[in-house]
């Protein structure tokens, strides 16, 4: 079997020859390393989004600066509306992105968020697609990343936990107006992501129970897993979601859940559910598990 066949046999349920080992392909060291690890097996996992945006009205400027001798990126958001902005620093180890400050930090940036939104023209991403697919060939898989859900998006990405906890309680109003709008242009990122060649779609939602908690996943996540996962019934594709977090509080809720990997599984000691435990809560979902760096650093078990 290729490595290609091996990761997409063991997410249907099928048998393959021996347990594929996959890696993001922008965490692979470059040049003979690579060359080394795709040769004994080691899968690339390429995750591209099925769409483009073009703006007609928002621009989005971004600086560079070091405050304290830490490299810091600020983005700012110029809608009609106003502008919002972030401060952001990037991790040098996993290149993965921290957010020191967020898009949402008062009422009034609701209207700019939703202007933001509203503005965007989505195009389709396919020739990145199938140029990825050529570089990979049976070395790995290409996904497509439809990134988070909404709700998700906004806690993560647009707000943080406080100002999130703050005002989906205290501004209700203009949470769900905000969460409405997503939800709209989602329809259209579903429709691309559908139509884009590729076997697997991946909403990023990084799921953990304390976060979200179960009401909140029932909701405001669950029902826009049925909408893409009713959108490619019938494709052949699958659903996968990332839910790296401690998912013990969610066990029933996910097992409901219209997806058919549970991506970024992360087992004990950072997750708090087991790989057994999940395999008999979850038997119709395929586990895609994720190896932390705690694992990595444990030294040899004696034999």
């Amino acid at each position: 079997m290729t490595t290609r066949s091996r990761i997409l046999s063991a997410l249907t349920g099928a048998e393959p020859d021996r347990i594929p080992l996959t890696i993001y392909d922008g965490l692979m060291p470059r040049g003979l390393v690579e060359r080394q690890l795709r040769e004994a097996g080691l899968g690339l996992i390429t995750r591209l989004p099925a769409h483009r945006v073009e703006h007609r009205r928002v621009e989005i400027r971004s600086c560079e600066y070091f405050e304290h001798g830490t490299k810091l990126l600020r983005r700012t958001i110029h809608t009609p509306l106003g502008e919002v902005w972030q401060t952001v620093e990037t991790d040098q180890g996993y290149a993965s992105n921290w957010i020191r400050e967020h898009f949402i930090k008062k009422p009034e940036d609701y209207a700019v968020m939703e202007s933001y939104l509203r503005d965007g023209v989505y195009h389709d991403n396919y020739d990145a697609i199938r140029e990825a697919k050529r570089r990979i060939g049976d070395d790995g898989l290409v996904l497509v990343r439809v990134g988070k859900t909404p709700l998700q998006e906004m806690l993560y990405l647009m707000m943080g936990y406080e100002q999130f906890a703050v005002d989906f309680y205290e501004n209700r109003d203009l949470f769900d107006s905000l969460h409405s709008t997503m939800v709209d242009r989602c329809q259209e990122l579903y429709e691309l992501a559908a139509e884009a060649p590729v076997e697997i779609l991946q909403l990023a939602d990084n799921i953990t129970a304390e976060a979200i908690g179960s009401e909140r996943f029932r909701n405001y996540l669950a029902p826009e897993y049925v909408k893409l996962k009713t959108r490619i019934t019938g494709t052949g594709k699958l659903l996968a979601v990332h839910m790296d977090g401690r998912l013990r509080g969610l066990v029933d809720q996910i097992s409901e859940a219209a997806c058919d990997i549970v991506e970024g599984f992360t087992p004990p000691p950072m997750g708090d559910l087991s790989v057994s435990d999940a395999r008999a809560a979850w038997p119709k979902k395929a586990l895609w598990i994720n190896f932390t760096s705690s694992m990595h650093l444990e030294p040899p078990r004696p034999d």
